[in-house]
């Protein structure tokens, strides 16, 4: 997988995320929830915090992920290992989301941990790319 494209699957796993997020907010609050400008504190159930705090996640984990694939573009990385884990972190941060909805209790780790080492190994490429 391209760094670009690994950039745009991540951003679509983000979005989706978000368009998640508001349709549950609609579904639950109501469709004049959304078009107020005064919105109340509202109690989220189980699967609202779910929702809320999967997408959150994701957008944190934007802080390390873009920055590493952007990097690697810029710096020009190329190989099958570092292709491998541009798509590891995709699949991992997609997955890592699906997971963190059903509320099964550590096995969205196995998504973060894809993410997270994935991401770990293109920065370490981006680091001999700038030796080299």
């Amino acid at each position: 997988m391209s760094f670009e494209f690994a950039l745009v699957g991540f951003a679509l796993v983000t979005m989706t995320a978000l368009t998640i997020e508001i349709a549950y907010a609609y579904i639950s609050q109501g469709f004049g929830y959304g078009f107020s400008s005064n919105r109340p504190l509202v109690e989220r159930g189980p699967l609202g915090l779910r929702i809320q705090r999967a997408y959150q996640n994701q957008v944190e984990s934007a802080a390390y992920i873009v920055p590493v694939l952007a990097g690697a573009t810029f710096l020009g990385v190329t190989g099958e290992g570092p292709a491998l884990a541009a798509a590891i972190i995709v699949i991992g941060r997609a997955a890592f989301v699906l997971l963190y909805y059903t509320g099964i209790p550590f096995i969205r780790i196995l998504g973060f941990t894809c993410g997270s080492l994935g991401s770990l190994y293109l920065a370490f490429q981006c680091i001999f790319a700038v030796a080299a």
